[in-house]
């Protein structure tokens, strides 16, 4: 939490009313509140941020990263703004996304913006979709995921996160890019090679670690975490909770772990 001027003012007021430290301690935890920024997808959301602008601008980001407008990457963003967001509000993101494709958009500034407006969990989702952009058209060349982890980097996202994420499109890089396979969510669809890479530990991680590693995502994809971005990154989430979930049983039979 943050320590600010409202927290200590609070605590005073508690003591001054209790004559006693807990109440002081009541009253600074309830005056903290006050000093904390919300972030979209806490119960708690600022009505002053944008969700839809940003995320368009990091769209035009990715559309741009091989040069090539693509239908396959247009349509993929109309539909998702439209299940996110509505047709009437969507139909203005779309406006507005061919100003940003011929607009230089610093990644920097708007991932600066996201950061101090979005919970973790909510860029992961974002971060997800982008990808989806990025492979609509079934492969993804070295710019766009060059693009994409810097992208990636500058949302806080770690390294690890980006690979599960990559490892949950089911990609075999091939030449100069990645070429997609399959999409699938059946456990059946995800070889034990991707399973690992989706709980992003290796085929040498004991018992302890391979379960460490499915609760930590388990609870980072869960899809209550979301809930307030929309039921279009809620079924995202519920897709990536179930492949965490796929990856976990496929590895526990191979290693024979109950």
């Amino acid at each position: 939490m943050k320590l600010g001027i409202t927290g200590f003012i609070g605590a005073a007021l508690g003591f001054y009313l209790t004559k006693s430290l807990y109440g002081a301690l009541i009253g600074y935890f309830i005056g903290s509140s006050f000093d904390s920024k919300p972030k979209i997808g806490n119960k708690r959301t600022n009505p002053n941020f944008d969700f839809g602008k940003y995320l368009m601008m990091l769209t035009s980001v990715v559309i741009k990263a091989d040069g090539v407008t693509k239908k396959s990457e247009l349509n993929f963003v109309k539909n998702f703004f439209v299940q996110q967001f509505g047709q009437e509000k969507a139909a203005k993101y779309v406006f507005d996304l061919k100003t940003y494709l011929e607009q230089s958009i610093s990644v920097s500034k708007v991932t600066d913006i996201i950061n101090n407006n979005v919970n973790q969990s909510s860029k992961v989702q974002m971060l997800h979709y982008l990808i989806g952009i990025a492979v609509a058209d079934g492969e993804m060349s070295n710019s766009e995921l060059s693009n994409l982890q810097g992208i990636s980097k500058s949302l806080r996202i770690s390294q690890q996160t980006f690979l599960s994420i990559l490892a949950m499109f089911n990609f075999r890089k091939e030449g100069g890019g990645y070429n997609e396979r399959t999409q699938t969510t059946s456990s059946n669809g995800i070889t034990l090679s991707k399973a690992y890479q989706i709980l992003g530990i290796t085929d040498s991680a004991t018992e302890s670690e391979i379960k460490k590693a499915y609760r930590k995502l388990a609870i980072k994809y869960h899809p209550d975490k979301v809930a307030q971005l929309g039921e279009e990154f809620q079924k995202g989430a519920k897709e990536k909770f179930q492949k965490v979930q796929d990856s976990y049983e496929k590895i526990k039979d191979s290693q024979g772990i109950k």
